[in-house]
């Protein structure tokens, strides 16, 4: 009796030493999207819109708060396509000052890291 009764403490605390370990349930990364501009250019202002587009949902996020020339919004880990949009103020290397619009674009990005996933993107400027 006594040896069943150790046997089912053993198997007791095998099983709840087992059972006890804790989950990775944090889904979300915060995507840093930086824009990598030129050199030939010195920027005065900058504004855009990104907008990430889940390869496995389809679901889109887009935001206009940048800092400096970096986007961070919260998403799902996953890949994503990424579209940037906007308008960048210059100063070129004849050290005239212009205004364009840019755009900086990703077919596939993956956003899997924690805390943080971070990505960089050349931007094209568009003709006027």
């Amino acid at each position: 009796m006594k040896k069943i009764l150790n046997i089912c403490t053993i198997c007791l605390l095998a099983v709840t030493l087992t059972g006890c370990h804790q989950e990775q349930t944090d889904y979300h990364t915060i995507a840093r999207v930086t824009l990598d501009i030129p050199d030939t250019m010195s920027v005065i202002q900058i504004q855009g819109t990104l907008t990430l587009q889940s390869l496995n949902t389809t679901l889109n996020v887009s935001t206009a708060n940048m800092n400096g020339h970096a986007f961070e919004t919260t998403v799902l880990r996953g890949a994503y396509k990424v579209d940037v949009n906007g308008m960048v103020k210059y100063t070129g290397r004849d050290g005239l000052s212009r205004t364009r619009h840019y755009r900086a674009h990703s077919d596939y990005t993956p956003f899997a890291d924690m805390p943080f996933s971070n990505a960089d993107l050349p931007i094209t400027l568009l003709e006027e």
